[in-house]
């Protein structure tokens, strides 16, 4: 026979484990720096890379207490990606391709969301004006 106490850890378990909800898709962007408006000759493509960003929200009877918004995660995500091509001075990512996974537990009295945005491409330098005229010699 189950206790009371047994019977209402179990309810508490089973909302944690069957109330939450999960959602994952991927996506691709267009870049801040539109790379069509360059030749081929004044670029140069960089090594793959790939960036991360994430965001933790706690809701306590239905007022919702930090998180971001998922525009400012796309753009931390993009940012750190640049940044993982640490010694290239990476200006900007070719056709960036983002992965948003979202994980919400609602409970009655609180519950939580987290978000995950994954930003990863081909990372690209525009060659400085010194590069470009040796590279037309």
């Amino acid at each position: 026979m189950i206790s009371k106490k047994n019977s209402i850890f179990i309810l508490l378990a089973g909302l944690l484990f069957f109330t939450s909800c999960s959602t994952t898709r991927s996506s691709l962007n267009q870049q801040p720096v539109k790379i069509q408006e360059f030749e081929r000759d004044e670029y140069i493509v960089l090594d793959k890379v790939k960036g991360e960003a994430k965001s933790f929200r706690f809701w306590l009877l239905f007022i919702p207490i930090g998180g971001k918004s998922d525009q400012k995660l796309y753009e931390k995500a993009y940012d750190n990606a640049i940044k993982s091509a640490v010694g290239q001075d990476a200006d900007g990512l070719l056709q960036p391709r983002y992965t948003y996974k979202k994980t919400t537990i609602p409970l009655i009295l609180f519950g939580w969301t987290t978000k995950k945005v994954s930003a990863e491409g081909k990372a690209f330098r525009i060659k400085s004006e010194e590069e470009y005229q040796k590279d037309k010699e």
